[in-house]
């Protein structure tokens, strides 16, 4: 136990420091996410790429743990690094640059297909009597892979928010990860949650720097991998980890379906997300933060549930919460949409 303390901290403290530099070099080479009228909240520029620490931050303490002989670098273990850093990478490139919407769409499909091939003799093939053929788990894993990692985007739209529901999803992740006896995936997540509390400091409201894209893309693309690998090797527990991440996906397929039925391009950017919904003004943000928090607890702590006494009764409670949030959400965004429209003139 004091091992884990102190794995934790250490996380911690490197992204407490390297986070306050991140934000120094931003200001210093002009580095801001910038204020626009499509999505964003804030109305003045802040530092951008917080997600370089959280990524340095974790790795560095898997690094020190190879080097202490108490967690080895094993071969999956480099595929989700590399992995990772890609992603950290295109995030970077989006930040700076800006990368379009349909390419990232490609290369996450694209690494969902290559992390399930590159890793399919260290995943379960077999659900129940029924054998999953490569060419199905191919196409599901890439499909699992973009969904998250979008989902995981989306919610990155108030000061602190992607950051702590990021801290919420690894706590049901951790104790799976035990359960299953996938001690590295254990060591990662506890890894990565001392580093996401050390940003959440420089995150939380008022935020004095964004993870950015680096940051968004880096933790959906490392929680597709770590969930793929809990899942395939547990799957009989396979809807334990969708309930778990209900919120980033709800938002997505809400985003998805109002674009649809607005007839506008399911890649355009705007401000009906379910944070936009719940946020009305600024006196507002910390409360939103705090219910979208609740919400993500209530659904970990389902997950959590159905993956040690799957009843019934809690599947029935999820499946009500789920249709009643996403009517409620989905009616609330095509009013703001009706306002939006009245307030232009059309």
């Amino acid at each position: 136990m004091i091992l884990f303390v102190v794995i934790f901290f250490f996380s911690f403290l490197i992204s407490i420091i390297l986070t306050n530099g991140i934000k120094q070099l931003s200001l210093s080479y002009g580095f801001h996410d910038v204020p626009d009228n499509d999505r964003k909240v804030h109305t003045i520029d802040i530092p951008t790429l917080g997600g370089i620490a959280i990524f340095l931050s974790l790795w560095g303490t898997i690094v020190l743990l190879d080097a202490m002989g108490i967690s080895y670098f094993e071969k999956i273990i480099f595929r989700i690094f590399f992995v990772s850093l890609f992603f950290v990478f295109v995030g970077i490139f989006d930040d700076v640059k800006g990368v379009s919407a349909k390419l990232k769409l490609f290369v996450q499909l694209f690494s969902g297909f290559l992390f399930f091939l590159w890793n399919k003799n260290d995943m379960a093939i077999i659900y129940g009597n029924i054998i999953l053929t490569n060419t199905i788990l191919t196409i599901v894993s890439g499909l699992f892979f973009a969904m998250i990692i979008n989902g995981i985007n989306f919610i990155d739209g108030l000061d602190g928010l992607c950051t702590g529901i990021s801290i919420i999803l690894s706590i049901p992740l951790l104790i799976f990860s035990l359960v299953i006896g996938k001690n590295y995936v254990f060591f990662i997540i506890l890894s990565l949650m001392g580093a996401l509390f050390g940003f959440l400091i420089f995150n939380f409201y008022p935020a004095k720097i964004f993870m950015g894209d680096t940051g968004s893309l880096f933790l959906g693309s490392l929680f597709a991998m770590l969930i793929m690998i809990l899942m395939y090797h547990i799957p009989e527990n396979w809807f334990s980890f969708v309930i778990l991440i209900t919120y980033p996906i709800l938002d997505l397929v809400l985003a998805v379906s109002r674009r649809i039925l607005l007839r506008k391009n399911i890649f355009s950017a705007d401000r009906f997300h379910i944070h936009h919904i719940i946020k009305k003004d600024d006196t507002t943000h910390i409360r939103s933060v705090l219910i979208i928090y609740l919400l993500n607890i209530f659904f970990a702590s389902i997950s959590i549930l159905t993956f040690f006494v799957p009843l019934k009764g809690f599947y029935i409670v999820y499946f009500i919460s789920l249709f009643l949030l996403f009517v409620y959400f989905l009616k609330e965004m095509l009013k703001s949409v009706r306002e939006k429209r009245k307030e232009n003139g059309f």
